[in-house]
């Protein structure tokens, strides 16, 4: 197990969607030129927490997005979008 597997044991967190929030869909047409050079339309949506670990690490490593000219606070909106129409149980 790496580290990133042991804290996901440790601090388990389930991120799901409020009721008639399609995040996918609201991602996509809120922040498209990012949407396509994050490449999130790779993603399971249906892991929102799988998208959200990914965003967290573009965001501090920033792999990608220097590349393609996407700032760390587009990133950190990306975020805060999904998180603001969103549930997360610990």
């Amino acid at each position: 197990m790496n580290e990133y597997e042991v804290m996901k044991l440790l601090h388990p967190v389930k991120t799901t969607p409020r009721e008639g929030v399609n995040v996918h869909e609201l991602v996509k047409t809120t922040f498209p030129k990012q949407y396509l050079r994050l490449f999130l339309f790779t993603f399971d949506w249906n892991d929102l927490d799988g998208v959200l670990d990914y965003l967290y690490g573009e965001r501090e490593l920033g792999f990608l997005s220097a590349s393609y000219g996407i700032s760390k606070f587009d990133i950190t909106e990306i975020i805060n979008l999904i998180e603001s129409n969103c549930e997360v149980k610990k």
